[in-house]
């Protein structure tokens, strides 16, 4: 069996598992998971700018929020149906990631994580600042996406757009603009002594990203029908980055199974009430140790080689 016939044979399982869920698990474990693709989408996208460009970014959560809140608002002050509110939230996430991208263009390392903290954290302050307009803290009521619709219904609403953002991230990342990502990542001078324009292509990727995030947001708000600042938190960003490296950052598909696993893991530890953020703490800490690159990369390379063997051998 051929390492493609591997990753098809791969896809098509996890799609199954995942179609057959809903009709196996409670209605908690349903709304559950369904928040775990949230989590995949905020994980996929943090790895499509950190892992493929090499671009820091702390902001990703508040990208989320504020894609969230245009939408929110723009549903509740302009009469606009969620969907196209959803819409408006994405154009508006991507609009600030490329201000974001073309304001940092010539920050690296920690000062570029620095900054995007700073922007984020004025995201979150304004929310929470402007009671008049998203209630601060006590959090915004949203509309539902789905009138009346049912939690299974939502689940695999959830799960055909978290199949959809990984399809287009993959084939972008396949394309000859992933080239350029990954150029920009390795060699900034070299990419841009062979033609690439870094400055374009370095704003475009948090531009794309943060399309993705407010996307996530949106869905997440039109979801749970409230919204709050600590949605833009740093400690959910923190959340974000574990679940993207844990579960492989340098993979969009491995770094979205590990934004649903550790959702689940999280969830799955809730009766240690505040000890669960320790457990969870060492569990991390645990799969870091054992799998730098990620736990899911680790678990695909394992099975090929077995199965690859296998093969050979028969």
């Amino acid at each position: 069996m051929s390492l493609t016939m591997l990753r098809v044979t791969g896809s098509g399982l996890l799609l199954a598992g995942f179609l057959i869920l809903p009709f196996v698990l409670g209605d908690y474990w349903i709304y559950t998971v369904t928040i775990g693709f949230y989590y995949a989408i905020l994980a996929a996208s943090w790895a499509l700018l950190v892992g493929y460009v090499g671009r820091i970014s702390f902001a990703q959560t508040a990208m989320a929020g504020l894609g969230g809140y245009v939408s929110a608002l723009s549903v509740q002050y302009i009469g606009l149906p969620p969907v196209f509110g959803l819409l408006l939230g994405v154009m508006i996430a991507a609009a600030i990631g490329f201000a974001i991208g073309w304001l940092t263009l010539q920050l690296h390392g920690a000062y570029l994580g620095l900054t995007t903290i700073a922007f984020a954290e004025i995201l979150r302050i304004t929310a929470t600042a402007e009671y008049n307009l998203t209630e601060g803290s006590r959090g915004l009521q949203v509309v539902p996406l789905l009138e009346n619709g049912t939690r299974v219904e939502y689940y695999f609403l959830f799960l055909m757009i978290t199949l959809a953002c990984l399809a287009l991230m993959t084939w972008l990342l396949q394309s000859r603009v992933g080239l350029f990502f990954q150029s920009i990542r390795e060699d900034e001078d070299g990419a841009a002594s062979l033609g690439v324009n870094v400055t374009l292509w370095k704003i475009m990727a948090f531009a794309i990203s943060s399309a993705f995030a407010g996307l996530a947001g949106g869905l997440q708000a039109h979801f749970v029908q409230l919204i709050t600042p600590s949605m833009m938190s740093l400690q959910e960003m923190g959340l974000v980055l574990a679940m993207a490296v844990v579960g492989g950052f340098h993979n969009v598909i491995f770094a979205a199974l590990g934004g649903v696993g550790l959702q689940v893991l999280l969830e799955a530890l809730r009766e240690l009430g505040e000890w669960r953020l320790v457990v969870f703490g060492l569990l991390t800490l645990l799969i870091l140790r054992a799998a730098p690159n990620g736990i899911f990369g680790i678990i695909f390379d394992a099975l090929a080689k077995r199965l690859l063997t296998k093969g050979r051998d028969e």
